[in-house]
């Protein structure tokens, strides 16, 4: 029905409507009026969105779509990169694993070597066979105190196993590699210090044997051939190992020359005596006339101990003539000894003596003017001077 506005105009707080040439009046209050003018505006604003909705809804939806897509794969990149990272760290702590494992398992390997290392330097360290402990007597009237003819060449306890501090307790690589290194460098100088040792020992051994004159015995071969100039290496060439085994090899020379040297008259047979008459030409002790002395006279008291000079086989053991109670041992290579005019005898035939054993006690028997010993040494029976192996002993005890 519409609405008459010039009826609407007379009356405000009326609404006319006409219809078929009839009018109808409603009266309304003046605050209907606002509401009815509001409802009015919102319907026009829902049916300007309605339309707006009906006309955009595809543009709208796209574009929402489209957003969530964007945002989606975004979400997506990021996740991706995340994946990535934590990929690559798990990765990059797997190499590090691996290559602190790697170190772990080197380290190990060079321990082990060092330990093998340690047992070489302990055999070397042991020292060479002591000899008898007993003087050399080295010039007329003087004596020396009984002084042993070996000495170890080294002592290890300086140098720790590698083992020690390395199993006991946790230790970072590095720390372990420094423990290592440290150990390495004073096994190479305990190695260079027993290498220095062995070779001052041979150098005295070799003049030890040069002035008694007698000849040098090596180490046994083992039968295999070989040959060629000889030319030292330089020391800087060889490695540990290599400078070990020449070690070892010449250490096996030094046993060799001490063994030899057991059977070596260089020891005095009365510890602290001095000599009353030398080898050679002199007056006869008897007759006043010259005569020829193939021995040494060593002035002690009576009943006093005799001493092996050198390890042996007693081949006489009883009186002989102007000798009186005389003991005389060979000592093989056509080397032997006497000691006459003995009060008693303390072996026998076919004993085996060793450097410094009691033969017996010192007397005036046979041809002699008061106690002392007489002394000889003969070499394929023809006397030579004691004092030339006596000589040759004092260089063994004597300081470096």
């Amino acid at each position: 029905m519409p609405i008459d506005p010039h009826a609407q105009s007379a009356a405000t707080d009326r609404i006319v409507f006409e219809r078929g040439g009839r009018r109808t009046a409603v009266r309304l209050p003046r605050h209907g009026v606002a509401a009815l003018g509001i409802a009015v505006v919102l319907l026009a604003a829902w049916s300007f969105a309605a339309g707006g909705y009906i006309l955009f809804h595809d543009a709208v939806v796209a574009a929402l779509r489209s957003n969530a897509k964007a945002t989606a794969q975004g979400y997506e990149a990021q996740i991706a990169v995340l994946k990535d990272e934590l990929e690559r760290s798990r990765t990059r702590r797997m190499v590090e694993r691996a290559g602190v494992e790697d170190r772990l398992g080197d380290l190990a390997r060079r321990q082990e070597a060092l330990e093998q290392r340690q047992t070489k330097l302990a055999d070397l360290g042991a020292g060479a066979p002591s000899a008898a402990p007993l003087a050399v007597q080295p010039a007329y009237g003087n004596s020396l105190k009984p002084t042993p003819l070996d000495q170890p060449l080294e002592s290890l306890e300086d140098v720790e196993s590698p083992a020690e501090g390395l199993r006991t307790e946790a230790k970072s690589p590095d720390a372990l590699a420094a423990s290592l290194d440290a150990l390495e460098l004073r096994q190479a100088r305990a190695l260079n210090d027993i290498a220095q040792k062995t070779a001052v020992r041979r150098v005295k051994l070799e003049r030890v044997y040069n002035a008694a004159g007698l000849r040098k015995p090596t180490p046994p071969a083992d039968g295999r051939a070989r040959g060629g100039p000889y030319e030292p290496a330089p020391a800087r060439a060889l490695s540990f190992e290599a400078k070990a085994a020449q070690v070892a090899a010449e250490r096996d020379l030094v046993h060799a020359l001490d063994r030899g040297l057991d059977r070596a008259p260089i020891r005095t047979p009365a510890p602290g005596a001095s000599i009353s008459s030398g080898f050679g030409v002199r007056p006869d002790p008897f007759l006043g006339r010259p005569a020829y002395h193939a021995g040494l006279d060593f002035e002690e008291t009576f009943g006093s101990p005799v001493r092996a000079t050198a390890a042996g086989r007693v081949i006489a053991a009883g009186p002989s003539g102007g000798y009186g109670n005389m003991v005389e041992i060979d000592h093989g290579g056509g080397l032997t000894t006497r000691f006459g005019h003995m009060s008693s005898i303390a072996v026998e035939i076919g004993q085996d003596v060793k450097p410094g054993s009691t033969l017996g006690r010192v007397g005036s028997t046979g041809r002699s003017t008061g106690p002392h010993l007489h002394y000889e040494t003969r070499i394929d029976g023809e006397a030579v001077d004691p004092l030339r192996f006596l000589r040759a002993g004092s260089i063994l005890v004597s300081a470096d």
